[in-house]
């Protein structure tokens, strides 16, 4: 099954450069009602529960199930906004103002660091709270041996062909074809599509219909704890990265919650969300006294070998141009 996009549907077309990392989607403007307590918003599952469960008095939560569900008027509430990498080109065109926190920021990790020098403005604008690299799901089969010898290449496997659940981003499709350097990549990556859907894919997984999926670790380690016939794979070759971030809408007068992100960068909540796959952007050495806490089958897949994470890569943010050249490519690659 291929993407339901159509290049002539107005419609479709902003779909896929919003998935891709296009265009704006909300405009916070007008003024905020004095005495309203301050509002984090977040779409569904973009931040671990345990750690929102201690989002401080009188913060509140309003969640919606993706960013481009909130309206114009929920928006211009918000005092902080929580959002993934995939969204950064939207919020390039939200009124942001500065993050504000440069005690935190003095705490990341060097890829973190490098992210953000490739973010242009944003980068004052944002602040990465939690990343976590995309990996394989896959059942546990004739060729799970396989997939963990060869990794991201073990996706053009003829065996796989119609049995891969594939994120509904173009972006990362395509970023994972072009590190495979076979002819046709994308073609060939989206005709092993079963479907690209990464809200259901563990429900594909389930039902037998799929035998692979790509998901970022974080939505994979709950399942590993309920069924044993599962199995996470973070290819030798790295991998994309999916990061977690924050940003102040610039109409709001609420300062950044610090010490609710220190929580989570602190044990013991830090280890609580490693062992949820959702891994705080500080350096190897600070995490390390984690190691030890976590089921030894998971550890060198949360916290994998310096030189194992170190070619992990982040996807910033595209220009319009690249935007438009990525649309063009993924069109044209149709099966």
């Amino acid at each position: 099954m291929t993407m339901p996009f159509d290049p002539s549907s107005g419609i479709r077309r902003r779909h896929l450069l919003r998935m891709i990392g296009g265009a704006g989607l909300i405009s916070l403007v007008g003024c905020r009602a004095s005495g309203v307590k301050p509002r984090l918003f977040a779409p569904a599952g973009v931040l671990p529960k345990t750690w929102t469960m201690e989002l401080p008095d009188p913060w509140q939560l309003t969640s919606a199930k993706a960013l481009d569900q909130w309206t114009q008027a929920d928006a211009a509430q918000a005092d902080l906004l929580a959002c993934t990498d995939g969204w950064l080109g939207s919020l390039s065109a939200v009124a942001l103002q500065p993050i504000e926190a440069a005690p935190l920021r003095h705490q990341l990790d060097p890829l973190a660091q490098q992210f953000l020098k490739t973010l242009g403005p944003l980068a004052s604008q944002v602040l990465p709270v939690g990343v976590s690299p995309w990996v394989l799901l896959i059942r546990r089969d004739s060729v799970a041996d396989a997939i963990k010898r060869l990794g991201w290449q073990m996706l053009l496997d003829p065996q796989l062909q119609g049995q891969i659940v594939f994120p509904a981003s173009p972006r990362v499709v395509i970023e994972l074809a072009d590190r495979l350097d076979q002819p046709d990549a994308l073609q060939r990556l989206r005709r092993q599509a079963l479907t690209f859907d990464d809200r259901q894919a563990v429900n594909w997984l389930l039902k037998g219909e799929a035998k692979v999926v790509v998901l970022p670790l974080q939505r994979c380690l709950s399942l590993l704890r309920r069924d044993p016939r599962m199995e996470v794979i973070l290819p030798n070759q790295g991998a994309p990265l999916h990061w977690t971030l924050l940003a102040r809408p610039k109409d709001t007068k609420e300062p950044l919650p610090q010490q609710w992100v220190e929580l989570a960068w602190r044990e013991p909540m830090r280890r609580r969300l490693l062992q949820e796959g959702w891994r705080a952007p500080l350096p190897t050495a600070v995490l390390d006294v984690d190691r030890l806490q976590l089921p030894e089958r998971w550890r060198s897949l949360v916290l994998p070998p310096d030189d194992l994470w170190n070619r992990c890569w982040s996807l910033p943010p595209l220009s319009p141009e690249q935007r438009i050249n990525l649309e063009q490519r993924w069109l044209a690659s149709a099966p």
